[in-house]
């Protein structure tokens, strides 16, 4: 029996959680994503503890920060992405150095275990704050959960024209993937791209096949907002940080119009 392809449709009400029903789905693409690690290894090796991760979801970065030594708090809006974490935490048995919180990337100086040697929002973590607003006050709380020898990392899509074309899909299939017993699951995805708000609309739908052949489909959507160099440099300086650096990859690539991420560092103190 074939799934059923699932037809775009226009994106409903926004829930609460938007990963309360798909936080499992998600780790089967996302889990073992590692090509930023090493990235976040380094600079907190030269920056030092404590780790503040804004946007944690189910614990990629925390586990293999924490595996390093360092104590680290993880903070997420979603309940069900920290009952992730926290498990996984616990079965690589570094929950002793993990800490988990719950709330908005605007509460980052409310994230407990601070003041922060380094702030991490990583993977397009920024861009789940669907306005400039909102990202502008989760930076300026970032940089307050921040000590004075603090620094930022943050790392979000470089939207160029290609970028955007790509992801402006009226339906896609993402991939295929088996679940923890061995049964088939399928992404689809419809996105619209709305240039005049920086807005990616997102609906996705996850189909599960049963033993019997049967499709269990779960669905969700969500906003998220991209931004341009220019825009989040005048945004970290409203936030009050200083002497930030722009790169285009996970090995510090110089940025250029090519690049395919936006990664920045930021400073608490400017350096003397």
């Amino acid at each position: 029996m074939q799934p059923p392809i699932p037809m775009p449709m226009p994106t409903p009400a926004l829930p609460d959680d938007p990963y309360a029903d798909i936080a499992a789905l998600y780790d089967l693409e996302h889990g073992n994503y590692d090509e930023d690690v090493d990235l976040y290894l380094n600079f907190a090796l030269v920056t030092g503890d404590p780790v503040l991760e804004l946007g944690c979801g189910s614990g990629r970065l925390l586990v293999p920060l924490a595996e390093s030594g360092h104590r680290v708090t993880g903070l997420d809006a979603s309940p069900a992405m920290l009952s992730r974490a926290r498990a996984v935490a616990t079965e690589a048995d570094v929950a002793d150095r993990v800490t988990l919180f719950q709330g908005g990337m605007e509460a980052a100086d409310a994230a407990p275990g601070g003041p922060f040697g380094i702030v991490i929002v990583a993977l397009n973590g920024l861009m789940h704050l669907p306005t400039q607003d909102a990202q502008r006050r989760a930076l300026a709380a970032a940089r307050r959960a921040l000590d004075p020898r603090g620094q930022l990392v943050l790392d979000v899509l470089h939207p160029t024209p290609t970028a955007l074309a790509a992801l402006d899909q009226a339906f896609s299939h993402d991939g295929t993937w088996r679940d923890a017993d061995g049964r088939r699951v399928d992404k689809f995805a419809a996105r619209r791209v709305l240039p005049g708000e920086q807005t990616i609309l997102t609906d996705l739908w996850y189909d599960r096949l049963d033993d019997g052949g049967r499709v269990h489909r779960t669905a969700t959507s969500y906003p998220m907002r991209y931004l341009h160099r220019a825009e989040l440099e005048l945004l970290l300086e409203m936030a009050g940080f200083t002497e930030w650096q722009v790169y285009g990859g996970y090995e510090l690539e110089p940025f250029g119009d090519a690049s395919d991420r936006l990664i920045v560092t930021a400073e608490v103190t400017p350096s003397r």
